[in-house]
């Protein structure tokens, strides 16, 4: 298996690729967050609660090559959900930084990467009616009652303040690695930053990264930096 030719060809490594060139163009000091969906899974023709969803051999390779292409001035630090293909990816980027003699911390789970609030089966009976940006959709216009499925605007000022309050804490020049599902990723750049998917979703490995400064976020968004205002509710 020829992973740099995967890496390199692959459409589905675009977005991972893109990312790669593009920390760079953060400033050296910045605190940067980045949220990125798992690698490459096993793809089910159903979802349900015993279906195989870990990364493949693929997947697992790709990631630690991720790891390897990371930009080595800086200290990473790896949160992920609590699904096993966010912790397996999350170890393959550890290994592949470990390599190239990164500085690493691998900081484990995190809530806001899984819980939003809602039932597992709850939402794969949801998941069987609609496909996933429809569900997005659906959570977005306040469909869902919120004893069921809890608001988008709760989830992300949640993920934020738990987010902002790991960044604070953290040295200058850290990455901060958040690993999670695509859902959350895409519903984060939504209630976040107020960006609709309603071009591209969100491949394996892909996803933003973004830094804040006094009177504005950096946000790097498939491939482009862009300056986005903040939301009226987030902490400076």
């Amino acid at each position: 298996m020829d992973i740099e030719k995967t890496w390199n060809e692959s459409n589905w490594t675009k977005q991972a690729r893109d990312i790669i060139d593009n920390l760079k163009k953060f400033p050296k000091k910045a605190k940067v967050v980045l949220i990125v969906r798992h690698s490459q899974r096993n793809e089910p023709k159903k979802f349900s609660t015993t279906a195989d969803l870990n990364l493949t051999t693929q997947g697992r390779k790709v990631a630690n090559f991720f790891g390897k292409s990371l930009p080595e001035n800086r200290t990473i630090r790896l949160f992920y959900s609590g699904a096993e293909r966010c912790r397996d990816t999350a170890e393959e980027i550890l290994k592949g930084f470990k390599e190239k003699g990164g500085e690493v911390v691998q900081e484990g789970q995190f809530k806001p990467l899984s819980h939003i609030g809602i039932d597992l089966n709850y939402f794969l009976t949801e998941n069987e009616k609609y496909d996933i940006i429809e569900l997005l959709y659906r959570w977005i216009a306040g469909v869902y009652s919120p004893t069921l499925w809890p608001p988008l605007i709760t989830y992300s000022q949640y993920a934020a303040e738990m987010m902002l309050e790991k960044v604070e804490k953290a040295p200058e020049n850290v990455l901060d690695i958040h690993i999670t599902h695509d859902l959350h990723l895409m519903a984060l750049r939504f209630g976040w930053f107020g960006l609709p998917p309603d071009s591209e979703w969100v491949d394996y490995l892909g996803g933003f990264a973004f830094t804040t400064s006094e009177d504005h976020i950096t946000l790097l968004d498939y491939g482009e930096l862009k300056t986005i205002e903040y939301p009226h509710w987030w902490k400076r």
